[in-house]
């Protein structure tokens, strides 16, 4: 008994040294994790004296900016600030997905002045002493895999903060693109329903993603409604065809009625006489005129209420011309959620839509 205690013991021993010489292994191979986050989310790196002044201010007005049509407001990103020191500390906030690296070059002590400067190399690094437009670099995947870092430098904080503003839509639309399959995972993972695709082909003739835990509400003639509700989220999509007749029902108004009357015949709640419509007193409708997968679009985002209840949200509304049928499809997102965020939701099916595409 004793003999079979020791060779137990013994080949635990050799069991749990080859476990750890595999891992420093694994470790050492210099290969690079795959990156975390979330999307919308920036972390800076920037020291504290760079974050607390003008260009922390600058990078917060326009990034933290509210995100449009949210009747309570959301920032555009979400923004984490991090040190130089602080990174070092906590190796995992090295992993995540987009940074933008904000760097005084005229503070040459700074950890952060070294690292870009290291980063750009000598030739651009000595660039960026002499010539002022010089100022901003692209780099990937420095920690991990999958990582997108914006270098943002200048000579002083006053310039630097004239930088980030300038900057601002150009570092928007890069991130937005990175955030694309992000975007794409979150929506669907793997969940499109079969069912709802056919029925979209016969009665559209459109393909477009609708996941399985969106069920048909209502479907009445040429309208359908797609609804998901969670504990927390009822989430919507509507799409209603009509023959198109006049270059009017492509226009802002005709979407902003077609809401209306969508609203006043098929949306109610528990106070009697309650209808939704398009709340346009209180907050500004945005438009826009696009193209989905080629289809001429034009869009309005704004926000809805119900006419006798405390209830409101955001909505992206669509007229989306077929011109080979010579329709419009009307379509139309909405979110129900009293006091929860919705920007990233709004997101998801704004990009259900625009997986659109006409049949042949």
């Amino acid at each position: 008994m004793e003999m079979k205690v020791k060779y137990l013991i013994y080949g635990l021993i050799v069991m749990l040294a080859y476990s750890c010489s595999s891992g420093m292994k694994n470790a050492n191979t210099g290969l690079k994790p795959h990156a975390l986050g979330k999307m919308n989310e920036i972390v800076v790196i920037a020291d504290d004296e760079v974050w607390e002044g003008a260009v922390g201010d600058t990078f917060k007005f326009y990034f933290g900016s509210a995100y449009p049509i949210m009747p309570t407001p959301e920032p555009i990103f979400d923004i984490r600030h991090f040190t130089y020191d602080r990174m070092v500390e906590a190796p995992l906030l090295k992993e995540l997905r987009t940074y933008v690296i904000l760097a005084d070059l005229n503070n040459t002590d700074s950890q952060i002045t070294q690292m870009v400067g290291q980063d750009l190399g000598e030739n651009k690094y000595e660039k960026s002493q002499t010539d002022n437009t010089f100022n901003t670099s692209i780099g990937r995947d420095k920690w991990a895999k999958g990582q997108l870092l914006f270098y943002l430098f200048a000579n002083g904080e006053e310039p630097l903060a004239d930088v980030v503003s300038k900057n601002f839509s150009a570092i928007a639309t890069r991130v937005n693109e990175h955030d694309a399959k992000k975007l794409e995972q979150t929506t669907f993972a793997g969940t499109e329903s079969i069912t709802h695709e056919n029925m979209m082909e016969e009665k559209y003739g459109m393909n477009v993603k609708v996941p399985q835990a969106f069920k048909k509400a209502i479907e009445v003639e040429n309208l359908t409604w797609f609804r998901r509700d969670d504990k927390e989220y009822i989430l919507n999509l509507v799409f209603d065809k009509r023959s198109y007749t006049s270059e009017d029902q492509l226009k802002k108004q005709a979407i902003h009625d077609w809401i209306d009357n969508f609203g006043e015949a098929l949306v109610t709640s528990d106070q009697e006489g309650s209808i939704l419509v398009v709340n346009d007193k209180d907050l500004p409708i945005f438009d826009y005129t696009k193209e989905i997968n080629g289809a001429f679009t034009t869009e309005i985002r704004g926000t809805w209420e119900m006419t006798k209840d405390f209830l409101a949200g955001p909505f992206f509304g669509y007229s989306i011309l077929n011109e080979n049928k010579n329709e419009v499809i009307y379509a139309l997102a909405f979110i129900s959620a009293p006091g929860k965020d919705k920007r990233d939701r709004m997101q998801m099916l704004d990009h259900m839509i625009q997986t659109l595409e006409w049949m042949e």
